[in-house]
C-alpha cells in the first residue's frame, strides 16, 4: 500500500506538469487497457455478480478521473492533491462500516480523524489565496468522494469475485478503454493534435498506474479497507515533496507540522 501511495503521488506530479491533462489521462487509461487486453486470455471470465461491481467501479472511476483533471486544471497540486486524498479515508471508513460491516475501534476512529484533519490542513488556504481556488477545491472534494466510493466498491468486488487476478485484469481493461473513449469524445477533432505532446508521459503514468492501483486492490483483498485506505493517503506526503522539489511549490513549516501530525494519526490507526 505504501508503494501504491508513492506511485500515485508521482502520477499526480507528472499530470500537473502536462498542458492537456485530459488527453494525458486518456493515454494513461489506454496504456493500462492495452496491457490488460492480452492478459484476458489467461484469466477467468468474471461472474455475473462480479460484473455488477466492475461496472459500478468503472463508473465511479470515470467520475474520479474527470474531477481530478478539473481540479488540477484550476489549482496548484499543493492545494488540490491533499484535499482530494484527505477527504477519501473518512468517507471510505464510513462506507466500509455500513457496506462491508467492518468495525472501527475508538482508537482507530481517533487516529482516522487526526489523519483526515491533517490531510485537509495541507490544502487550507488563507489570505492571498489564488483566484478560483474555491472551484478547484470543490472539484478536489468531489474527486475525494469518488475515491472513497470506488475504494469500497472495488474492495467488495474483488472479494466477491473470488479470483483476484481476473478482477484486476478486467478492471484495468474496462477502466482503461472506457476513459480513453470518453476523452476521445470530449476532445473530438482536437484529439490528434493533442496526442503527441502527452504520449510519452501518459504511457509512463499508465505503467505506474498498474503498480499503484493494482497493488492497492491486492492489499484491499487481504486486510480491512479503512486502515489501508488511510495508509494509501500517505501519498499526500510524497505529493508535497514532489510539489516542493519538482514543481517548485512552497512546502513550509506548517505543512511539515501537518505531516508529523499525519504520521501520528496513522500510528494510532495501526494501534487500533
Amino acid at each position: 500500500m505504501l508503494m501504491s501511495a508513492l506511485t500515485h503521488a508521482v502520477i499526480g506530479a507528472i499530470m500537473k506538469r502536462r498542458e492537456d491533462k485530459l488527453v494525458f489521462r486518456g493515454i494513461l487509461g489506454l496504456t493500462c487497457g492495452l496491457i490488460a487486453l492480452p492478459l484476458t486470455f489467461f484469466v477467468a471470465f468474471p461472474s455475473p455478480q462480479a460484473w455488477i461491481w466492475l461496472g459500478l467501479g468503472a463508473g465511479l472511476h470515470f467520475l474520479y478521473q474527470l474531477s481530478q483533471v478539473a481540479a488540477f486544471n484550476r489549482g496548484d497540486m499543493g492545494l488540490v492533491y491533499p484535499v482530494m486524498r484527505g477527504i477519501a479515508p473518512a468517507l471510505a471508513a464510513l462506507f466500509a462500516f455500513f457496506v462491508l460491516g467492518e468495525a472501527l475501534t475508538p482508537l482507530t476512529m481517533v487516529g482516522l480523524l487526526i489523519v483526515v484533519v491533517s490531510l485537509i490542513g495541507f490544502g487550507w488556504q488563507g489570505a492571498g489565496a489564488p483566484k478560483g481556488w474555491q472551484t478547484a477545491l470543490g472539484f478536489a472534494v468531489l474527486c475525494g468522494a469518488m475515491t472513497a466510493a470506488y475504494t469500497v466498491v472495488d474492495a467488495k468486488g474483488i472479494r466477491i469475485s473470488g479470483d483476484r487476478a481476473s478482477y484486476l485484469v478486467w478492471f484495468f481493461l474496462i477502466d482503461g478503454f472506457g476513459i480513453a473513449l470518453i476523452v476521445s469524445v470530449l476532445r473530438g477533432d482536437k484529439l490528434r493534435a493533442a496526442l503527441r505532446p502527452q504520449l510519452s508521459a501518459g504511457v509512463l503514468a499508465g505503467l505506474l498506474s498498474i503498480l499503484s492501483y493494482g497493488g492497492a486492490l491486492l492489499a484491499f483483498s487481504l486486510a480491512p479497507v479503512a486502515k489501508l485506505a488511510a495508509i494509501r493517503e500517505t501519498s499526500v506526503i510524497f505529493g508535497a515533496a514532489l510539489a516542493t522539489f519538482w514543481l517548485e511549490e512552497s512546502f513550509g513549516l506548517r505543512r511539515m507540522v501537518l505531516a508529523s501530525t499525519l504520521a501520528f494519526g496513522l500510528v494510532l490507526m495501526q494501534m487500533g
